[in-house]
């Protein structure tokens, strides 16, 4: 409701204002005749009370007609409602002499405002012709009984209504006259302003224009790349002046690494303008820009805005295409290196070759003519399974590169082998529009490595009769170990761990290790990377439930990368440690229970010695002698029989009798 009530901007929306003030204006008109007659004619308060609520359907309905948009049928519905609801009163009220006649001065002014002079003169040739007709008829006694008889006060009232409404419409065109005329004074202030700006936006737009200009033609010197960096400083100087608002005073200079340029009237001075830059290769790219007046301290010499990014954009164009020379000069390097250790070729996304260089022919002892236009099939060897090539061609179908090694076939029916790049092209929409393939001839490398599969092969087959195990492997920090190569050796009491274990779970050789001799092992592998130094030490293996002895002996060597490996082999030293410990065992014996019986016949040989002994007593103790003699004499022949069982047991098959010297043997 508030909304509906609101005032429409006379600004904006003059007539629209229009007919809401006057609709407000009328109903308040009514309002105050219809108060006066309730004062002075109550007896007929029903006319009374239809005037005022056709007052206010009337204000309503146009306001209504406003909110919706229909301003000019709301214009000329208000001002036929009021000019209804004052002449047909007139009827009953008196005829022509009632008060309500001269309201219709005021209804003529509301429609010369409302309709415009047409309008209003329509109105008012339709009001005097409406009272003629009054006239005809109250002469000719055809009106009926006035209801209403106005006393002199009552016309006086009657007047003073319409008279007023008429005063607040002149104040209202009068003020509306005067403010149109400070609006149009300030509508030639704002053209005056306007007219201003638009003489500064052409001088601009002007001035916008010679840069364009210059901006254009500094880009069909760059489109000529057959101009040299010198040529394209000198015509880039030459230009520059023009692009700026006083083109005869303004003087330039542009270098590009050595090569500089300056114009005739060039000449060293503080107010000047300049920008620097440095392609990616490090070319140096200088413009500067002076006036050459000597007024220049005046404002009109200074450099503008647009001038100022002027020179940048011409100085990051020119760093653009000397980078673009620079990036040329590095292509056909790559190029000329491609071509003459690569074989390269390129093919459509039907696998058409489009393009190959010499190699290509070279070592597929085709023709460029007879490869050109042909699917790069042609050089197939159906040497590789179907499945072999998914991986490339899931890789292609989502623009991805690709390595792989392909054997492929020459037009002489020979196989070569191709290390193989392949790098697809995307366009802007990131669509696969081409393919580069670069290639590397591994043709002897593959031959290479069958030969060294055949050594591994054979060096495998050579260790494998070894009964320990051969190691190659390397250590860190820490003391642990990464295995590269392992025999598996001939030992039944081998571990039973492949290569491809120990390689990927070094750590599982420490869990076969002895429990007391895992510390051992791992501070002799943390001394030796920390030394250098070779390596041999012996420790205990547990393997199917059996201690088993091992001797480990490796020695480092230095690779050309800096890594050091150790290379060595580990032994099984089972039977040599069960010999020495029965060797150990038999001397020990030999000194705890010869010790008795010698110590016996030194005491006797002594006494005998010493003492002046008859025969009787020599023979009793050349017999004790006697007998402890076969004692040790048996005890030798089983210490004898022992050591061969036990030499027997440790399967120790060494024959050491030669080195035995046997000449002064006491068990002869």
């Amino acid at each position: 409701m508030t909304h509906f009530f609101s005032i429409p901007d006379k600004e904006t929306d003059y007539q629209c204002y229009m007919v809401y003030v006057l609709s407000i204006l009328w109903t308040v008109v009514t309002g105050i005749t219809v108060s006066f007659g309730f004062l002075f004619f109550p007896e007929i308060w029903g006319r009374w009370l239809t005037f005022l609520l056709l007052s206010i359907f009337i204000t309503i309905f146009n306001l209504t007609l406003i909110r919706y948009g229909y301003i000019r049928f709301a214009s000329w519905s208000l001002t036929i409602m009021i000019w209804l609801l004052i002449t047909i009163p007139c009827y009953s009220a008196g005829g022509i002499m009632a008060p309500g006649i001269v309201s219709q001065v005021s209804v003529i002014l509301t429609a010369g405002f409302l309709l415009g002079w047409r309008g209003g003169l329509f109105i008012g040739f339709i009001t005097l012709s409406a009272d003629l007709f009054l006239v005809y008829m109250e002469v000719n006694g055809l009106l009926p009984t006035p209801t209403v008889i106005h006393t002199p006060i009552t016309r006086w009232i009657g007047s003073i209504i319409p008279f007023g409404t008429i005063l607040a419409l002149q104040f209202y065109a009068t003020n509306h006259l005067r403010s149109s005329l400070y609006a149009v004074q300030r509508e030639v202030l704002k053209r005056k302003e306007a007219e201003k700006l638009i003489t500064k936006t052409v001088k601009n737009l002007e001035e916008r224009v010679k840069e364009l200009k210059t901006l254009y033609e500094l880009g069909r010197i760059l489109e000529n790349d057959e101009t040299t960096i010198k040529e394209l400083v000198y015509q880039i100087a030459e230009l520059l002046p023009s692009g700026f608002q006083f083109p005869d005073k303004v003087a330039a200079r542009v270098c590009i690494a050595e090569n500089d340029y300056k114009t005739n009237n060039f000449k060293q001075t503080d107010i000047r303008l300049f920008t620097e830059l440095k392609t990616n290769h490090g070319t140096q790219i200088r413009i500067e820009v002076i006036y050459t007046e000597k007024e220049i301290e005046s404002e009109v010499y200074l450099f503008l805005d647009e001038e100022r990014d002027l020179i940048k954009m011409l100085a990051e164009m020119i760093k653009i295409n000397v980078e673009s020379r620079e990036h040329g000069i590095e292509l056909k390097d790559y190029k000329y290196a491609l071509d003459l250790g690569y074989i390269v070729a390129i093919s459509s996304v039907n696998g058409d070759l489009t393009f190959i260089n010499d190699n290509f022919c070279k070592i597929s002892k085709y023709s460029r003519e007879e490869l050109l236009g042909k699917h790069y099939s042609i050089i197939s060897s159906d040497f590789h399974p179907p499945e072999y090539f998914s991986e490339l061609a899931i890789a292609m179908q989502n623009g991805k590169p690709f390595r792989g090694e392909f054997c492929n076939k020459a037009k002489d029916g020979s196989l070569y082998w191709v290390d193989t790049s392949i790098v697809p092209f995307l366009d802007e929409s990131g669509k696969v529009y081409q393919y580069l393939s670069i290639n590397h001839d591994i043709t002897e490398r593959k031959n290479a490595d069958d030969k060294i599969k055949q050594s591994e092969q054979l060096l495998k087959k050579i260790t494998s009769q070894i009964p320990g195990n051969t190691y190659m492997f390397e250590i860190e920090e820490s003391g642990q170990t990464k295995i590269y190569f392992i025999s598996r050796g001939t030992d039944l009491f081998n571990h039973d761990y492949n290569f491809d274990d120990l390689s990927e779970h070094p750590e599982k050789f420490r869990d076969i290790l002895h429990e007391d001799d895992k510390d051992k092992f791992n501070d002799t592998m943390k001394e030796a990377y920390k030394t250098k130094s070779s390596i041999s030490f012996q420790y205990r293996i547990i393997v199917n439930g059996q201690t088993r002895w091992r001797w480990m002996q490796a020695v480092p060597e230095k690779e050309s990368n800096g890594k050091i490996f150790w290379y060595g082999a580990t032994s099984d030293i089972t039977p040599l440690v069960d010999y020495i410990a029965s060797i150990e065992q038999i001397i020990f014996d030999i000194g705890h229970v010869i010790r008795r019986p010698v110590s016996s016949l030194m005491g006797m040989s002594q006494l005998i010695m010493d003492s002046d002994l008859n025969e009787s007593e020599i023979l009793e103790l050349s017999k004790k002698l006697y007998t402890i003699s076969k004692e040790m004499d048996k005890f030798i022949e089983e210490l004898n029989l022992t050591y061969q069982q036990k030499r027997q047991s440790t399967n120790l098959n060494i024959g050491i009798s030669p080195v035995i010297d046997k000449r002064n043997s006491l068990f002869n």
